[in-house]
C-alpha cells in the first residue's frame, strides 16, 4: 500500500505525575515515559472506536516496530502535563509522533515511533484497514 496523506489531528491527553511514575531520583523514569505515551495513544485509538474490545473481536491491532525517544526536562512529582499525539504517515509501516508539554507548553519530551497492523491469528503485519486508518487519523 502506498503511503497514505494524513489530516493533521492532534489529540491531546493531560496528566498528573504521580507518586508510581517516579523513580529513585524522584523524576519520571525513562521506561515509564513509554508507558505514559502508550497510555495516550489507546485513549486516542479507544475514543476513535478502535478500543481492545473491538481488537480481540476482530484479531487486528496495533504494534510498535521502533521506537526514537528524546528526553528534554525531568517531569516530577504532581507537575500536569499534556501528551499530544500525531499521526503523520500511514503506510503498511507508518509513523506516530507523540510529545510532552509542561503547564508552560515547553517540550519536556518527545517520541517517533514506527507502527504497523498486526494480525493476531497469523501473527504477522496486513495492510492496515479503512477502519484502523480512521482510528489513527
Amino acid at each position: 500500500m502506498n503511503e497514505l496523506s494524513v489530516e493533521n489531528t492532534i489529540y491531546t491527553y493531560d496528566l498528573e505525575i504521580k507518586e508510581y511514575h517516579l523513580d529513585t531520583f524522584g523524576h519520571v523514569n525513562n521506561a515509564t515515559y513509554l508507558q505514559i505515551y502508550e497510555e495516550a495513544r489507546w485513549k486516542f485509538i479507544t475514543d476513535n472506536g478502535y478500543g481492545l474490545d473491538k481488537i480481540k473481536a476482530i484479531g487486528l491491532g496495533p504494534v510498535v516496530l521502533e521506537i526514537k525517544i528524546r528526553f528534554m526536562k525531568e517531569l516530577r512529582l504532581r507537575e500536569k502535563v499534556t501528551i499530544h499525539s500525531q499521526t503523520t504517515d500511514i503506510s503498511r509501516i507508518g509513523t506516530i509522533k507523540q510529545w510532552i508539554t509542561d503547564k508552560n507548553g515547553k517540550v519536556c519530551s518527545d517520541v517517533e515511533m514506527k507502527v504497523g497492523l498486526f494480525d493476531t491469528h497469523q501473527r504477522k503485519l496486513v495492510e492496515p484497514t479503512e477502519d484502523w486508518i480512521n482510528a489513527i487519523r
